[in-house]
C-alpha cells in the first residue's frame, strides 16, 4: 500500500509541474499575480526561488501567486485575470525564450494598466528582444549593442539613495552578498532608488517605470546558484522587501476591480 501512495504522489507532483502551479497558502483577495519563472536550470535555481518567492508575497496577505514556466499564457485570454506579471527567470535557453508575439503581448499587458515586476535575469536581452524592452524595463543587460553589460559576483552595500519612494519604505542601507550587473543600457531618465558602489561608480540596482497604463519595478538583484543549499539572495529581509514593496506599488497601480 505505502508503494502505491508513494507513485501517487509522485505522478501528482509531476502532473502539478507540467503547467501553471497555484502556489500553497492560497488567500482570498489581494493582488493577482503569475509569477514567470524557468525552472530549474544549470546556471540558475529559478524553481526554488519561485517557491520562496510565491510563499513571501502570500504570506503578507495581499496577493494571490500561481507559478508557471511556460510563457505562452501572455498570448491568451488567462492572463487577464492577473493584476500583475512577475519575472524572476532569463528567457535566453531555446524552451524558454520569448517569442515575437509573447513579447508584444507583454508589452500591451502592461500599457493596458496591467503590472509589471523584473527580478535579476529577467532583463537579459538576448538579440532578437525588441527594442521596447528597454523602454518598459528602464534598462537591460546586454551583449548585444554598446555598452557591453558586465557581471561580478561579491559581497556589496546596497545604498537607498531614494528614501522618499512607498518602494523603499523603512530601508536602510544594507550589505548583500549577491550579483551586480553593471554597464547595463539604460534609459537617461532612470531615477534609481538604490545603487551599488562599484569601481568607483554607483551603478543602479532599482527602480521604478511607468508604461502606458502600467507600472513596472525592476532590480537586477536576486541571483540564485543552481543547486541544493545555494545562497538566495531574496531570503535576505531587506532585499526581500524591497521586492514586496516594489510589487505592492506595482498592484497599486492597476485598474479599480469590476464589481
Amino acid at each position: 500500500m505505502k508503494r502505491f501512495l508513494l507513485v501517487g504522489l509522485t505522478v501528482a507532483i509531476v502532473c502539478g509541474l507540467a503547467g501553471p502551479v497555484a502556489a500553497q497558502n492560497q488567500v482570498p483577495g489581494g493582488a493577482r499575480v503569475f509569477l514567470l519563472s524557468g525552472g530549474q536550470r544549470r546556471h540558475h535555481g529559478y524553481r526554488e526561488q519561485a517557491f520562496y518567492l510565491s510563499n513571501a508575497l502570500e504570506n503578507t496577505g495581499r496577493f494571490q501567486v500561481t507559478i508557471g514556466e511556460d510563457a505562452a499564457i501572455v498570448e491568451t485570454p488567462a492572463i487577464r485575470k492577473y493584476d500583475l506579471l512577475i519575472v524572476l527567470a532569463d528567457r535566453r535557453d531555446p524552451e524558454f525564450k520569448y517569442t515575437k508575439g509573447q513579447q508584444e503581448a507583454i508589452f500591451e499587458f502592461v500599457r493596458s494598466g496591467h503590472g509589471y515586476v523584473s527580478i535579476h535575469g529577467a532583463d537579459n536581452a538576448a538579440s532578437d528582444w525588441l527594442p521596447t524592452w528597454k523602454e518598459m524595463l528602464g534598462g537591460v543587460f546586454s551583449h548585444h549593442g554598446l555598452p557591453d553589460g558586465r557581471t561580478r559576483k561579491g559581497s556589496f552595500t546596497v545604498k537607498i539613495v531614494d528614501t522618499s519612494s512607498p518602494v523603499t519604505r523603512g530601508l536602510k542601507d544594507f550589505p548583500i552578498k549577491d550579483e551586480l550587473y553593471y554597464h547595463l543600457q539604460m534609459m537617461p531618465d532612470v531615477q534609481p532608488l538604490a545603487t551599488i558602489e562599484y569601481q568607483g561608480e554607483a551603478w543602479p540596482v532599482a527602480w521604478t517605470r511607468t508604461f502606458g497604463k502600467g507600472r513596472v519595478f525592476h532590480t537586477t538583484m536576486g541571483h540564485r546558484d543552481f543547486g541544493q543549499n545555494k545562497d538566495d539572495p531574496l531570503r535576505d529581509p531587506n532585499l526581500l522587501r524591497l521586492v514586496i514593496q516594489g510589487a505592492e506599488w506595482v498592484a497599486e497601480g492597476r485598474p479599480a476591480p469590476r464589481r
